[in-house]
């Protein structure tokens, strides 16, 4: 019988995670579905609760946090940044929520420095797993965010200030963002299909920074990247980070075991396929 796994969110739009699913099924050889779960808001406990017939599932905006006590545990990885994108069910019925965004991350800007002048955008679910990361990597970090008196805001930049005293965190609204950074990073969902005209910070602040990573990626180019591209900077999108956490999630859920090789063949054929979405909508 053919397990059920997905994905839960809202607005969910084009996702990429049937396919990539889809595909590393195939390559685990798995006999599995992966469906998409626009869970509206005020339904939101209650449809996870009756999941029943599900061994797991993919968690994305805005639910990353607000799922957190409806599971039975957090596995170290979701602890570490209270920020969960993966749920497994157990053998006995109890759900244990993981975080798999940071093997993606991780692998997606290996190639940068994050242990440097590092700019962030955006701090939700993924943008605290980057402030984390950033911060044990002994980065000066600013966090560019809309409000940066929220007290879950600020209670994360003394918690990172305490726990990694190596590295200098500042909270700062979007529009007082200045100096020069090795590498930007936005978790913030501006430029993301269908809006994807949005960018989340002006071009100004673009051209200081010695590169940048979008978590972004749909479309495969964002304005923030183009921006960036346009003024000799690298820059690398979320396709990357999309495959990796996904190959973890099965992983979790069944222990599945996949190559470089293929997850690197599996993200090109991922931006072929968002390409052609693109091209006949």
């Amino acid at each position: 019988m053919s397990e059920a796994y997905g994905l839960i969110g809202h607005p969910l739009g084009h996702s990429m995670s049937p396919f990539l699913h889809k595909a590393l099924f195939a390559l685990g050889g798995k006999d599995a579905s992966y469906r998409l779960l626009d869970l509206a808001p005020e339904t939101m406990e209650q449809q996870v609760q009756d999941m029943t017939g599900y061994l797991g599932w993919n968690v994305t905006i805005p639910y990353k946090e607000r799922i957190i006590p409806l599971l039975d545990r957090l596995d170290p990885s979701a602890a570490r940044y209270n920020a969960v994108n993966c749920v497994r069910r157990e053998p006995d019925g109890t759900l244990t929520g993981y975080n798999t965004d940071c093997t993606g991350f991780l692998h997606a800007v290996r190639d940068f420095s994050l242990g440097g002048r590092v700019l962030l955008l955006g701090c939700g679910g993924a943008g605290r797993m980057m402030a984390t990361e950033a911060a044990t990597a002994g980065a000066q970090l600013t966090i560019g965010v809309r409000n940066p008196e929220k007290p879950e805001l600020t209670a994360l930049a003394a918690h990172l200030r305490k726990a990694y005293p190596a590295a200098g965190v500042q909270l700062l609204p979007f529009g007082e963002i200045s100096g020069d950074f090795d590498l930007l990073l936005n978790s913030t969902p501006v430029g993301m299909f269908p809006h994807t005209e949005g960018c989340p910070v002006p071009d100004a602040v673009i051209r200081r920074c010695g590169a940048v990573f979008d978590a972004i990626y749909n479309p495969e180019q964002t304005r923030l990247m183009e921006l960036a591209r346009q003024a000799g900077i690298p820059t690398v999108g979320g396709m990357d980070m999309l495959v990796q956490q996904a190959a973890c999630a099965q992983e979790i859920w069944y222990g599945a075991q996949f190559s470089e090789a293929d997850l690197a063949a599996l993200t090109r054929q991922a931006q072929a396929q968002l390409a052609r979405q693109e091209a006949h909508p």
